[in-house]
């Protein structure tokens, strides 16, 4: 659908060196151990390679001091490390991180690093740009460049763990930043793969969030796949005609095909999963909506996440108050059969048919930490073309 494949082959162009960290951790052991065997390399170097790319998070060949110099320069000839380069950081009051990332091609990700008590989560990128043109997105503003390789997307993830510094301390992965994950699988999968595995950075899938807008067999191939990892469906609106306005893509996989995706999904995983919901004042909050939200509660084993908007340039929408997303969240509720009341921070909403509703905090406002806003802003400021 987005043609990212092709656009990945040309990266070849600017540079033939395989991507190291675009193998799965089969893959990996495979061509590294082969290479070193030409070579005559003991078997241990493998390992420490293995240990440098995911345990040590080392940027280049050349950080990974444990190796003799003329190996490390040998593998800066014959494959490409990193897969992303640090281009800027802007750090909020709260201690959000926003980082941008360069890429081979010139073009800029995100991902942002979000600390909490118990653990930092880190919202990464699968594509840069998007095709889908939400219309309360920063990032499809630009439009779609390409699909990221596996390389880049665990890249995004193994220099983040690397830059925080605390040993010990776990994360939480998200697949919310620019993008649509599930219309770049099979590099999803890749880094999956690596993300999971006990060789690669060994992030408890259950630890792994992937959301989307709403691509209904991929999302029942993710379930079947990767049964661990979890899912949030960017729903926003639970009324077809709202929704084909906001998410352009409801047009071609109407409510009905993601909500039986979605169904299937938690069949085959035992798993609620999360509807995110973007609070826009008078588009998607009238009683109507609340109604159709409160009956797809009562179809879909999930938990609703409202988000109160993040004013983007250019979007004809407002941020609701903290009220209004209150009262938003009160009326789900009590169509779904629950008496409404708790405090915006205080513990979540729950329905009788199961469902929580919560208002999720917003982080990082003061740095553009919603996705593509920084990626948007350095194009305005560069003179970069937005298409």
């Amino acid at each position: 659908m987005s043609g990212g494949g092709r656009r990945i082959d040309r990266l070849v162009a600017l540079d033939p060196r395989p991507e190291v960290l675009s193998f799965g951790p089969d893959a990996l052991r495979a061509n590294l151990g082969r290479w070193l065997d030409e070579r005559r390399e003991p078997g241990f170097r493998l390992e420490q390679i293995v240990h440098g790319l995911y345990r040590q998070h080392a940027v280049g060949w050349s950080a990974m001091s444990a190796l003799p110099k003329e190996l490390r320069s040998e593998l800066e000839r014959a494959f490409r490390l990193p897969s992303v380069t640090f281009d800027e950081e802007r750090e909020s009051a709260d201690g959000t991180r926003k980082l941008l990332w360069r890429l081979i091609d010139g073009e800029a990700v995100e991902s942002v690093l979000i600390p909490t008590p118990s653990r930092d989560t880190l919202c990464i990128s699968s594509q840069a740009g998007c095709a889908l043109r939400c219309a309360f997105c920063a990032t499809g503003m630009f439009g779609f460049r390409r699909d990221l390789t596996a390389g880049e997307i665990v890249d995004q993830v193994r220099q983040l763990v690397g830059r925080r510094g605390q040993a010990g301390y776990g994360v939480n992965v998200v697949f919310m930043g620019m993008g649509e994950p599930l219309l770049n699988w099979e590099n999803l999968a890749t880094a999956l793969d690596t993300l999971i595995d006990a060789r690669g950075l060994d992030i408890g899938a259950r630890r792994i969030t992937v959301s989307t807008v709403g691509v209904p067999d991929r999302i029942v191939a993710l379930g079947e796949r990767f049964p661990q990892v979890r899912l949030a469906v960017s729903l926003h609106a639970a009324v077809d005609g709202v929704r084909n306005e906001i998410v352009p893509l409801n047009r071609r996989y109407p409510l009905r095909q993601l909500l039986a995706a979605c169904r299937l999904w938690a069949e085959s995983t035992g798993k609620r999963l999360s509807f995110e919901v973007l609070h826009l004042p008078g588009v998607n909050d009238r009683p109507e909506d609340v109604a159709a939200l409160a009956r797809v509660l009562h179809e879909v084993p999930a938990k609703v996440n409202l988000m109160r908007y993040n004013p983007v340039p250019g979007a004809p929408y407002r941020r609701p108050a903290v009220a209004e997303t209150v009262a938003f969240r009160d009326a789900i509720l009590q169509r779904a059969g629950h008496s409404p009341g708790h405090p915006p921070s205080g513990p979540p909403g729950r329905s009788r048919s199961g469902a929580t509703v919560t208002v999720r905090r917003s982080r990082g406002m003061d740095i553009e930490a919603a996705c593509g806003q920084l990626r948007l802003a350095r194009a305005g400021n560069k003179g970069e073309p937005e298409e």
